[in-house]
């Protein structure tokens, strides 16, 4: 059963075909994606029929609004779970395998954010050895639980994607960063075998432990 669509917002990039190449050579296929083309005429053909093309008036008013289209998509994606791919972007082509993996790991039961690192260009991020995610350290290279966009979209900001993230962990949802590395930001596919720490953040677990340590300090 087919868990997870991704939203692809797309301006009619020619590298939007690495997009859909990535997704097509995943080595799980039970996946659905939406394109949107943002306020522009579709300019490719596929015949998918895990993939829906969609065009719709102007939303994305710079770089930075794309996210805008993303809203777009997470009202009419009808899956589970949702992912996201911009248009100039790859999946490492078992991104969806790992994802299924993740989801029967019993650590993760109640988990609804799940973060992997992405490569750009010579950066990670989120960094190997991070213990959270910061601004400027995190990117799209997540998948959340449809239950989140009930009461958290995203914000037109140069940080949106961190913003995003931000509120649903100010929600109180279950994240956890992924060791794996399995998005890549304008690069053509590759193999990336170095791995990071994995992370669970929970803000209500964050307020228990400094509400015990603040405890410790007055003794």
């Amino acid at each position: 059963m087919t868990k997870i669509t991704f939203i692809i917002p797309t301006i009619g990039r020619i590298t939007l075909k690495n997009t859909i190449e990535s997704l097509i050579n995943q080595t799980n296929n039970e996946w659905k994606a939406i394109i949107i083309y943002d306020g522009i005429k579709s300019n490719i053909e596929i015949n998918d029929e895990r993939i829906k093309i969609i065009e719709i008036e102007k939303k994305g008013i710079n770089i930075n609004n794309a996210g805008l289209v993303r809203n777009y998509g997470m009202k009419i994606a009808e899956t589970e779970w949702i992912g996201f791919v911009d248009d100039d972007d790859i999946l490492i082509n078992d991104y969806v395998e790992i994802f299924y993996r993740e989801l029967e790991n019993e650590m993760n039961i109640g988990v609804k954010t799940y973060i992997y690192r992405m490569k750009l260009n010579d950066r990670i991020i989120p960094k190997l050895n991070t213990d959270n995610f910061y601004v400027c350290d995190v990117g799209i290279s997540f998948i959340i639980h449809k239950d989140i966009i009930k009461t958290i979209e995203f914000i037109p900001d140069g940080a949106e994607d961190y913003l995003f993230l931000s509120n649903i962990r100010e929600a109180g949802y279950k994240m956890v960063i992924l060791p794996f590395i399995k998005y890549i930001v304008r690069e053509k596919h590759q193999k990336i075998d170095i791995e990071g720490n994995r992370i669970y953040i929970n803000k209500n677990i964050h307020k228990i432990i400094l509400l015990g340590l603040l405890s410790l300090l007055k003794i």
